[in-house]
C-alpha cells in the first residue's frame, strides 16, 4: 500500500463519522492509480444541506501528503449538477473519478449513471467542442497563409490538439482526461500526426500547414453527420431559426461552419435588441436545407 493510499485511510478514517459529510468523492492521479511521489490527493466532499462550509477550497495534510479539497458541496446542489452533466470535463472527472463512501443510496446511484457517456450525449458533447476547435484552426490558418507565419501557425495547431483529442475519445464514448491526446494517438494516429506530432517535433511549412488543417476538416465531416444531427433535427420543420433559439435547444453548435459546408442554410431575422424598444437588429438564422420541409 502507498504512502498516498494510507494517507487517504487514514482521512476517511478522521471524517467519515462526521454527520456533517455525506460523501466523499477521489479525483486525479490515486483514483487514476499513476501516482509518484509528487502527486498530492485531490477530493470533494459533499455535505449536508444547511452546513456552512468554508466559501473556498482547503489545502490539507495526512500522513505526510498534501490532500486537496476542491470543493464542499450541499447533497441537494450536488445531485442536481448530476443531473444535468453531459459528456465532456465533467464526465472525464466522473469517469476516472471514484465514490470514496456515500451515505446516500441515492447520491451512489446518481453518480454511476453520471459516468455513463448516454447515445445522444456524445454526439452533443463533440458538436459542442468543434467551435474551440475551429477557433484554433482558423488562428492557424491565418497565421500561415495571410501572415506568413507558418511557425507561429503551428502554436494554434498544438492548442488545437487536446480539444481534438477529446473529441476522439468523445466519439468512442470515452471520458476526456488530461492525457487525452495519449488515448487519442492510439484511436486517430492521422488526426494527432497533424495536429501535435508533426507541429510539435516539425518546422512546418505553409504547405505542412495546410495539411493538417486539411486533415482536421475532413475528420470533422467525416463525422458530420452523427455529430450535426441533433441540430439537423431541430431544423426539420423548415423555417429559419435564430442562431441563439438553436443553442438554446441544441448546445454548442458551429452553425457557420455548417452552413459554409452546405448543409443548412443561412438568413437573418429581426432580433429587438432590447424589451419595450423599437430598436431591432439582424440575427444570423439557419434553416434546413432538405426538400421537404
Amino acid at each position: 500500500m502507498t504512502n498516498h493510499q494510507l494517507a487517504l485511510d487514514s482521512f476517511v478514517k478522521r471524517i467519515k463519522p462526521d454527520p456533517n459529510i455525506v460523501a466523499m468523492l477521489l479525483y486525479g492521479s490515486l483514483s487514476y492509480g499513476t501516482v509518484w511521489h509528487r502527486s498530492d490527493i485531490d477530493l470533494e466532499l459533499i455535505i449536508r444541506d444547511g452546513t456552512a462550509a468554508p466559501l473556498d477550497w482547503r489545502t490539507l495534510e495526512e500522513e505526510g501528503v498534501e490532500i486537496n479539497i476542491t470543493g464542499f458541496s450541499p447533497l441537494s446542489e450536488f445531485k442536481k449538477y448530476l443531473q444535468k452533466v453531459r459528456s465532456g470535463y465533467d464526465h472525464g472527472l466522473f469517469g476516472r473519478g471514484t465514490l470514496v463512501f456515500s451515505k446516500d443510496d441515492g447520491l451512489t446511484e446518481m453518480f454511476e449513471d453520471a459516468r455513463k457517456i448516454g447515445e445522444d450525449d456524445a454526439p452533443r458533447a463533440f458538436s459542442a467542442r468543434t467551435g474551440e476547435l475551429l477557433s484554433w484552426l482558423h488562428k492557424a490558418e491565418k497565421h500561415a497563409t495571410v501572415l506568413d507565419k507558418p511557425l507561429y501557425a503551428q502554436r494554434f495547431l498544438q492548442l488545437a490538439a487536446p480539444v481534438a483529442a477529446d473529441m476522439e475519445l468523445i466519439r468512442h464514448r470515452e471520458n476526456p482526461t488530461r492525457e487525452s491526446i495519449l488515448r487519442a494517438m492510439e484511436l486517430h494516429p492521422q488526426l494527432m500526426d497533424a495536429l501535435f506530432v508533426i507541429p510539435s517535433t516539425t518546422a512546418m511549412t505553409t504547405a505542412d500547414v495546410q495539411r493538417s488543417l486539411q486533415t482536421a476538416d475532413d475528420y470533422l465531416m467525416q463525422h458530420q453527420p452523427w455529430w450535426s444531427r441533433h441540430v439537423l433535427r431541430y431544423l426539420s420543420d423548415g423555417e429559419p431559426h435564430p442562431a441563439s433559439h438553436i443553442w438554446r435547444h441544441c448546445g454548442g453548435v458551429p452553425l457557420t461552419y455548417l452552413a459554409e459546408k452546405g448543409i443548412i442554410g443561412r438568413t437573418t431575422e429581426p432580433l429587438q435588441l432590447f424589451k419595450k424598444s423599437k430598436l431591432t437588429v439582424d440575427e444570423p438564422a439557419f434553416f434546413s436545407l432538405e426538400e421537404g420541409n
